[in-house]
């Protein structure tokens, strides 16, 4: 009877043990409490929002901190350290309620440890990003806020920015103008809170290691392991049980594997050792797999730039010639899934209002429309003003990531047939093709102009920057892009956008050839990631993995 009775006690033990180690960890039935494993292509070095602009942190913010807004997988915005949020009818000012039961916590401490996180931590925040002495370079992009302006020149000290706080959860924002991007950009990873207290511990070391990196998001940082020799390089995650959402956070932890270069975070996917990869690589053959899921989007665009030094490509006639010379319906039967063939400037994937923009605004009345008669006649008035004998020695510069190089060739055939002068390509590694540009040395590049975020106004904002570079000028595209800085609602700024790209593209120093993709390549039975196809962040908060 005895024996009966121990083997009966072994067996409900056994049971409940089971159940206790099912309901701990990994759930088939959910998706829940998987252990996902991401492939990263470089260290993220420094983890601190307001400062870093190192690509492989994003990824790493994006799930550790939050701010007080997000985007949804539309674009949209959804409240997150804030609960809800009101705009004054005049559109400068921003009121956000904070969470109370929002905190700080980090790996070490106990739940009942755990920091509260305030109206002053967004303040701080802020301040810090205007201090000169933090050299942010996302500054730039708040320069709406009241004093702002006067702040980066030294004028005025930071505690006149435009942001306050009349108790410990309610952060308002004053703005020197209205601003229809303004609460995208506090969906932005350098606009999370930043607690002072903590900040001063580290003592000018804040997010460079585990003991300076204190988290408010869905997932604490746990180990981070990083030898610039090394191959075992890794960073481990765990979901922060103090969270506000903790029930609906979905992975029990993360691993990030931290390679050496984008090369070498494809071939560690290719070979098993991650779940999750972003890339820009062509994905055609994970996509023709069962095994694997692709997400994708067309986030940059793609197109071909002159050397502002060039006396030849800089001829109006001549880049006249060659655009009215492109047929776009010739090359696009020749591209993969990778590219389609690009008339505008902003790319598919960019939202605004909930919808593409390219939805609202159609690309293809934008670019010049294919012409042999128009391009021939000006290549020879271009070629008599130029004295043109040859072009043999100019050449497209172009990086080896891109696989279609068939679609250039047909472009390059047509010139040739119809102005009897060959333009040849340059293929050369990604590595070169940075340090060309870099240095200036090319003639013709294929060069992308896709904006880190979500945004139709930092995708033309790149011109601005990249005047000297492009050779472009444009007094009427300087003006289109001041009245959309002071915009005040984002379905007025849907027309400017298409004067904007017209303006660009009226000068021909960028002539759009293609939209390219991005992409997330997931292992089969992983759903719910949320991917930025822009910066390449995954927001692993809802992923779930299930059983094939």
């Amino acid at each position: 009877m005895a024996k009966r009775f121990t083997q009966l006690l072994c067996i409900l033990l056994s049971a409940a043990l089971l159940f206790l180690c099912t309901s701990c960890g990994k759930d088939e039935q959910t998706g829940m409490g998987f252990l996902f494993t991401c492939a990263l292509p470089g260290n993220p070095a420094c983890l601190d929002p307001q400062y870093t602009d190192n690509p492989n942190a994003d990824t790493v913010i994006t799930n550790i901190m939050e701010g007080l807004v997000r985007l949804d997988e539309n674009g949209v915005i959804q409240p997150a350290g804030a609960e809800s949020y009101t705009v004054s009818e005049d559109g400068l000012y921003y009121m956000f309620n904070l969470r109370k039961d929002a905190c700080w916590y980090k790996s070490g401490m106990e739940e009942d440890e755990t920091i509260p996180v305030t109206a002053y931590d967004y303040i701080f925040a802020f301040e810090r990003m205007f201090r000169k002495e933090t050299q942010s370079p996302y500054a730039a992009k708040f320069t709406c806020l009241k004093n702002a302006n006067a702040i980066m020149a030294g004028t005025q000290d930071v505690s006149a920015l435009g942001i306050s706080a009349p108790d410990r959860t309610t952060v308002i924002f004053q703005l020197e103008y209205t601003n229809a991007e303004f609460l995208n950009l506090l969906a932005q990873p350098c606009a999370v809170p930043c607690n002072k207290s903590f900040f001063q511990t580290t003592n000018g070391r804040y997010g460079l290691d585990l003991d300076t990196v204190l988290c408010n998001g869905a997932f604490y940082l746990t180990k981070w392991n990083y030898d610039v020799y090394g191959k075992d390089n890794f960073m481990n995650f765990r979901k922060n049980p103090t969270h506000y959402d903790a029930e609906n956070i979905a992975p029990s932890s993360l691993t990030f594997r931290i390679l050496k270069s984008q090369a070498d975070a494809d071939a560690y996917f290719a070979d098993g050792g991650a779940d999750v990869l972003a890339t820009l690589s062509n994905s055609t053959a994970y996509a023709e797999s069962k095994n694997y899921t692709v997400t994708s989007g067309y986030a940059q665009t793609m197109g071909l730039i002159f050397h502002p030094d060039n006396e030849i490509l800089q001829n109006t006639d001549l880049r006249l010639a060659l655009a009215y010379a492109i047929d776009r319906t010739a090359y696009a039967p020749k591209l993969s899934a990778d590219l389609q063939p690009a008339y505008g400037v902003i790319p598919p994937a960019v939202n605004l209002l909930g919808s593409s923009y390219r939805e609202m605004y159609a690309d293809e009345p934008l670019a010049l429309p294919y012409d042999p008669v128009k391009a021939t006649e000006l290549f020879a008035k271009a070629e008599k003003a130029l004295q043109l004998n040859s072009m043999n020695t100019i050449r497209i510069l172009v990086s080896n990531d891109i696989k279609d190089t068939e679609a250039l060739l047909t472009i390059c055939q047509e010139w040739q047939t119809l102005f009897g002068q060959y333009i040849g390509l340059e293929t050369v590694s990604q590595d070169e093709y940075e340090k060309r540009i870099a240095s200036g040395d090319y003639s013709i590049a294929l060069f992308s102009v896709g904006p880190n975020r979500d945004s139709c106004y930092e995708t033309l904002q790149r011109f601005a920057a990249e005047q000297k570079r492009l050779g472009f000028v444009s007094e009427e595209f300087s003006g289109i892009m001041a009245g959309l800085a002071s915009a005040g609602k984002l379905a007025d700024t849907v027309e400017l956008y298409g004067a904007a790209e017209r303006a660009i593209l009226e000068t021909n120093a960028f002539i759009p050839l293609f939209y390219k993709n991005s992409y997330l390549i997931c292992t089969a039975g992983n759903q719910d990631l949320r991917f930025d196809a822009f910066s390449g962040a995954v927001d692993f908060r809802y992923a779930k993995h299930f059983a094939d």
